[in-house]
């Protein structure tokens, strides 16, 4: 079973931790209305607001799209550029789309109703819209439709908009930072692979690595990439082996004696082979063989010989010589013609 990224698993819980009193409360004044991100009181000077709004869900059903959206999102994105840069990236993702929002809020509000931000979403965007600047693909399939992946993010948006306690204009600001982000805007403050790779040995992220169950992504591009490699090709003798199972070849077709008067075989001299009218592929398996069936009187003309009309008995040449099959009783002598072996029938 694959292990979730300790970082999402983190974020989960502390969503679930925060929105709790407010869920059970079930009220505007509850203990998290002090988490929400809202202009009047960022300007008192409650500036953790900038960061806890992503923890905040104010009903259950924004609370289990919130779930789906940070197992969904955030965990591929940490696979991606792993957990300490996740991190980072999450503090700053959080912090300027929060400033951004502020200042269109503090535009647009004499004009729309503006609801506070909250929940993982915004953050879920930005992350979105950085792997799509980043990413070398540039169309996808969306419902049998080609479409280009640019525009993934703005569809998204339409179905973000049914997700309650939502706020289209933080979505709207996580996208477009994350767009500035992926497209090399912001490269002074972004967090460079080697100290990414410092700051595994360091507190706290030393401790993520003991969790059990969960796993911790290194900040090496290097690392990541032996890890997904040796996900796709497994070590010879890891995955279980079926064994077929080959039944043995069915014996040959004994057909039985219908005469009654048929007499014992008479020790003689095998049959010399000898040119065949035609070659068919061997029955049940056996290559290079010849079959001759021939069908006793009465049942269909049979072909005369100089000898009389006797019982034809089918027989089987192969590279080793002449053999009769058993059922048939044969007698012949040198002086038959090495094409066929009769039986002769008492009177």
């Amino acid at each position: 079973m694959a292990r979730l990224p300790v970082a999402t698993c983190l974020t989960a819980l502390l969503s679930l931790l925060v929105s709790a009193p407010g869920l059970l409360s079930w009220g505007a004044g509850g203990p998290s209305s002090a988490f929400p991100l809202r202009p009047e009181a960022v300007r008192e000077g409650q500036v953790h607001r900038l960061v806890t709004y992503i923890f905040v869900y104010g009903n259950p059903i924004s609370l289990i799209c919130g779930a789906v959206i940070i197992w969904y999102f955030s965990g591929s994105f940490e696979k991606t550029v792993g957990t300490a840069k996740h991190c980072f990236l999450t503090l700053a993702f959080a912090v300027s789309l929060a400033l951004l929002y502020l200042l269109l809020r503090a535009i647009f509000s004499g004009r729309f109703e503006v609801a506070d931000a909250e929940g993982f979403a915004p953050v879920a965007f930005a992350m979105l819209g950085a792997s799509i600047a980043r990413s070398r693909m540039r169309r996808t399939m969306l419902f049998g439709l080609n479409l280009r992946v640019a525009l993934m993010p703005w569809l998204l948006l339409g179905v973000a908009w049914f997700i309650p306690s939502s706020s289209v204009l933080g979505n709207v600001c996580g996208l477009l930072i994350g767009n500035i982000y992926g497209y090399g805007y912001c490269f002074g403050v972004d967090l460079p692979e080697a100290t990414a790779i410092r700051l595994d040995q360091k507190f706290p992220f030393r401790l993520l690595k003991r969790i059990p169950g969960l796993k911790y992504i290194p900040g090496s591009l290097a690392e990541r990439r032996a890890s997904q490699t040796k996900k796709l090709n497994p070590v010879p003798g890891s995955y279980p082996t079926q064994s077929y199972h080959t039944s043995p070849p069915p014996a040959l077709l004994v057909v039985p004696s219908q005469h009654p008067n048929v007499h014992a075989p008479v020790p003689g001299p095998p049959c010399a082979p000898g040119p065949a009218p035609h070659q068919t592929p061997a029955a049940f398996g056996e290559p290079c063989a010849e079959n001759h069936f021939h069908a006793p009187p009465g049942s269909s003309p049979a072909p005369q010989h100089p000898g009389g009309s006797d019982w034809w008995m089918a027989r089987r040449t192969d590279g080793c010589g002449t053999h009769q099959a058993p059922g048939f009783l044969a007698a012949g002598a040198a002086s038959e013609p090495a094409e066929l072996c009769r039986v002769h029938v008492g009177s």
